[in-house]
């Protein structure tokens, strides 16, 4: 949802919300958003067959994740304030997204995903690209909709995985019965 709000952000402000545009981003947006909850619904009800051994890791991994986003967002927050007080609010959603880019980085070792590494990079690459290349409207625009393409592919990514995953657990539910 976080990669269709980026998206729709980029899109509003490049003024690129056409008929196909509108059918391609909701149905897109759609699909993503259902097969999320599809695979959460599946993976809670493998859970029940396959039981978690200790629950301490869960919550050092809650821990370390609200530690991550309290980061997050006061980097955003003191980022913010000063794309503001230099007078280019223009950069705010940049830097947010830089940021947002990053705070994957320390995900992937939490969450053991190493893709997280890779999108998260990307990311930040390509607001940073951004940031050189473009200014005004036309930053905001390019750099949101890189940023919620990026999103999406890392969803997209995620969800091929716990296709993966689903299918293999299954598989040996069928051999455990």
């Amino acid at each position: 949802m976080f990669g269709m709000g980026w998206l729709g952000w980029g899109l509003g402000a490049a003024h690129a919300f056409g008929p196909i545009v509108i059918i391609l981003f909701d149905v897109f947006g759609i699909l993503l958003f259902g097969y999320s909850i599809y695979f959460i619904r599946k993976g809670r009800s493998l859970r029940r067959k396959f039981p978690a051994s200790a629950n301490a890791p869960a919550h050092r991994i809650n821990k370390q994740f609200f530690a991550i986003f309290v980061l997050e967002f006061t980097a955003i927050a003191v980022l913010g304030v000063a794309a503001y007080a230099f007078h280019r609010p223009d950069l705010a959603p940049v830097l947010t997204a830089i940021v947002v880019g990053l705070h994957f980085l320390p995900l992937g070792n939490i969450f053991r995903q190493a893709r997280y590494y890779f999108w998260g990079i990307a990311i930040a690459v390509w607001c940073s690209v951004c940031a050189i290349l473009f200014r005004s409207d036309t930053l905001v625009a390019w750099s949101n909709i890189g940023t919620g393409v990026l999103l999406w592919a890392n969803c997209a990514h995620g969800l091929l995985q716990a296709r993966r995953a689903v299918r293999s657990l299954e598989s040996q539910a069928r051999s455990l019965s």
